[in-house]
């Protein structure tokens, strides 16, 4: 499988969570969570298109400020998802600063919240000196994004508050097998874009003639190779409740790399629940039950620092026992 999704944890473990996407072929980035992101070079930030907000405790949204300070002269808009009150923050952040000086920048801000069955959605603008305008709600049901063949799902939490957790996944490789295609007398060409569009699309009316035959979908079947496509998926602090626990693996499902939070090993797991927090166990039991691949850990509490090992090891073990 062609690498799509070039990801990198920002900060260790013990620090905050914040994990930065690159595709592959795209000039603009994603962001999951924006904690401390003072590791992230200025050309870096000047990427991302689009933030990925858990929830607001400061951990996880301080790095707003450094980012809007960098992205105010650019054209490219940036985009921000996250739960409940995302709006009332980044509203909040912009009335913090004075804006009689950037009416002529470009800048625009998007920000959409996720309540219940709907999304909330407000636009920001420097032409306006960033002041709110609400747009119409849009439903919600898990997809918030979609767009160049990249499909980003949600869930939401219980962490004493609502918390946002996020999968990013790409549409499946259509490739054609291009010895199959000489053996066949078929040529490259134009047609093979409608032919890969079709066949993404499940359409069983598409037809094309070639040397005064007319051929379907089905009948060039075996100039295709598919292959799936990558998933990663970013889960932190959520309380180690059943039903938060079903969600994380359903959204979790089948990920390529799956970050998710070991925020006390499993000696502590009374605190854990004190906390609304995920311990090491239920990290792995997640992982396990969700299929994902391969596991990183985000957001250990720094009362750890120095025990990422036996962080790990525990993760293990919890993958190895339910192997059993």
């Amino acid at each position: 499988m062609k690498t799509t999704f070039f990801c990198k944890q920002i900060n260790n473990p013990f620090e905050d969570p914040s994990v930065y996407v690159r595709l592959r072929c795209q000039r603009h980035t994603f962001l999951f969570d924006c904690g401390d992101i003072s590791a992230l070079q200025p050309a870096e930030i000047l990427k991302i298109a689009t933030i990925f907000v858990t929830h607001m405790h400061i951990d996880h949204f301080i790095g707003f400020d450094l980012i809007l300070r960098l992205v105010l002269g650019r054209d490219m808009p940036l985009t921000i998802y996250g739960p409940e009150g995302i709006i009332y923050a980044v509203e909040s952040k912009l009335k913090g600063f004075t804006w009689n000086l950037i009416k002529e920048y470009p800048i625009k801000i998007e920000v959409f919240e996720i309540t219940g069955n709907s999304m909330s959605h407000a636009s920001f603008y420097a032409e306006s000196g960033f002041e709110k305008i609400q747009r119409p709600d849009l439903p919600f049901k898990r997809t918030i994004y979609n767009e160049d063949g990249i499909t980003v799902n949600a869930e939401i939490f219980d962490h004493g508050i609502p918390v946002a957790g996020y999968s990013m996944s790409e549409e499946n490789h259509i490739n054609i097998n291009k010895d199959e295609l000489l053996r066949r007398g078929f040529e490259t060409g134009p047609w093979l874009t409608g032919f890969k569009k079709a066949i993404r699309n499940g359409s069983n009316d598409y037809r094309v003639t070639h040397s005064g035959k007319t051929y379907t979908k089905d009948d060039l079947n075996s100039l295709v190779m598919i292959t799936e496509g990558q998933k990663i998926s970013y889960i932190t602090d959520i309380a180690p409740t059943d039903e938060n626990i079903s969600r994380a693996i359903e959204l979790a499902r089948n990920s390529d790399i799956l970050y998710i939070e070991a925020f006390f090993l499993k000696e502590d797991h009374e605190r854990a629940f004190k906390r609304n927090h995920l311990t090491t166990a239920h990290a792995g039991h997640i992982a396990k039950a969700a299929g994902a691949k391969h596991i990183e850990l985000i957001h250990i509490s720094p009362k750890y620092t120095g025990l990422y090992s036996k962080a790990e090891s525990e993760v293990l073990e919890m993958l190895e026992e339910s192997k059993e």
